[in-house]
């Protein structure tokens, strides 16, 4: 393994083209990609040159597959649009899936009696906080979590305490403070939580808290020795706090512009934002190159 699922961040200087930069690299066989903020379009949705890249990609031999946080009924949608596949990480590496099958081949929950006992510290050491939890099939969350102006795509379940919703079948313990930015309360509730579990964020303002040692990078790894790839043919792209670790891991790291600043640091190119489609055209450099090797 090129790098240790620990070996976060700084792993070279960054370009801001979708040419590779000055450090070698080698062949890609596998790109994964988050999706919200990198691979979709700010207003979420694919865009016909991502399609097209992303099908002359899977035709020229390279694997493109999702990295997400998103839970898998609402990935198997964007993901059949977009032709990723054949598996897919979720839940921020809660779960592996296949793809064409929509099947769940592994799942990591969070311990009913651990959850428990997070929402009853957090409450303690963090006044204000409100809770809601991820379940393969439910996004649960407590009286004040939501904002009246909040569009969500989904039936939702609001409860007036969250321990009243805490079962074996919780993926994700999440946590937010009203008022307070992201980066702000992960930094508190990393501190807080310590070995309790796998503390990190999406983008939006709250925090999520997964079972300990489970991230993408634990997912990708795992979905790479069932498809014989080596983590030097791996490139993975991601815009926000919960990409850190696949991109640490991975044996080349790429960024849209529009990530924020501590993954800009960590990346070895930077590619067009997503509003200009920037995966799409990493990957049409790709396959460019896929289609040259076997020519």
């Amino acid at each position: 393994m090129a790098k240790s699922l620990a070996s976060l961040g700084q792993v070279g200087a960054t370009s801001t083209s979708p040419s590779l930069s000055a450090r070698p690299r080698p062949p890609v066989r596998l790109v994964a990609t988050d999706l919200d903020g990198t691979l979709l379009r700010p207003d979420g949705t694919v865009s016909q040159r991502t399609v097209d890249a992303v099908q002359a990609a899977q035709q020229a031999g390279l694997h493109v597959i999702p990295i997400t946080g998103r839970p898998p009924r609402v990935t198997w949608d964007v993901a059949k649009q977009a032709g990723l596949g054949p598996l897919g990480v979720c839940c921020n590496g809660a779960v592996v899936v296949d793809l064409p099958t929509t099947q769940v081949l592994e799942l990591e929950t969070v311990a009913a009696e651990v959850a428990t006992r997070l929402v009853k510290l957090l409450r303690k050491r963090v006044p204000g906080v409100r809770f809601a939890l991820e379940e393969m099939e439910a996004f649960t969350h407590e009286v004040g979590f939501m904002e009246p102006d909040w569009y969500w795509d989904e039936v939702t379940k609001q409860v007036d305490d969250i321990l009243q919703a805490v079962s074996p079948l919780c993926i994700k313990v999440i946590v937010r403070r009203p008022g307070w930015p992201a980066g702000t309360l992960l930094a508190e509730l990393r501190r807080e939580v310590a070995e309790k579990g796998h503390v990190t964020s999406s983008g939006l303002d709250w925090v999520e808290i997964g079972a300990p040692g489970i991230s993408k990078a634990y997912a990708l790894e795992r979905i790479c020795a069932r498809m014989g790839i080596g983590v030097g043919e791996v490139l993975a792209i991601g815009d926000n706090h919960n990409d850190l670790t696949v991109l640490g891991w991975a044996g080349w790291a790429a960024a849209p512009a529009n990530a924020i600043p501590e993954v800009l640091a960590a990346v070895d190119q930077v590619v067009p934002s997503n509003e200009d489609d920037g995966v799409a055209q990493l990957l049409e450099g790709l396959t460019a190159e896929a289609v040259a090797r076997g020519a």
